[in-house]
């Protein structure tokens, strides 16, 4: 008898462990975190991840110059701006409860936002698949959140 209300006490103890925690909700983290968070990312991404981010810029036309609003750096460059923002962002804006706006505004020009010339480069993250607590160095974590766009940004 004793030895089944130990074995129900740890499979319940477990059973706590194993659940869903919290997605990062990026309103509640200090700006700070949320950049170190981002230099991680930038370090720890993998193929596919990048991957993704050029596919849904090039859905939304920022590789098109016909687009209001699209790239003017040299698009091998445009790798390497995307990173400089990830590791040096000046601000930080949280969104839609789990996601962040990264800016960083660069000496030249990078783009056009609705026909003006900009120098900053805003890169979109999603951070739901984050659990709240999750050490900002924490590279294995990195692997599932979701770089979801680059573009010029006033």
């Amino acid at each position: 008898m004793e030895r089944r209300l130990l074995m129900s006490a740890s499979l319940a103890a477990l059973y706590m462990l194993a659940a869903p925690a919290q997605a990062l909700n990026t309103a509640n983290v200090e700006p700070q975190a949320l950049k170190e968070f981002a230099v991680t990312l930038n370090a720890h991404a993998s193929k596919f991840q990048w991957q993704q981010l050029w596919k849904a810029t090039r859905e939304h036309g920022y590789f098109n110059k016909e687009s209001a609003t699209h790239f003017t750096a040299p698009m091998a460059q445009v790798p390497d701006l995307v990173s400089t923002v990830l590791n040096k962002a000046t601000t930080v804006t949280p969104f839609a409860t789990t996601r962040a706006t990264y800016r960083y505004d660069f000496a030249d020009k990078v783009g056009l936002f609705e026909h003006v010339a900009v120098t900053a480069l805003c890169v979109d993250v999603d951070w739901r698949t984050l659990a709240d607590g999750t050490d900002v160095e924490d590279a294995h974590a990195m692997r599932s959140v979701t770089l979801l766009l680059a573009k010029p940004c006033p």
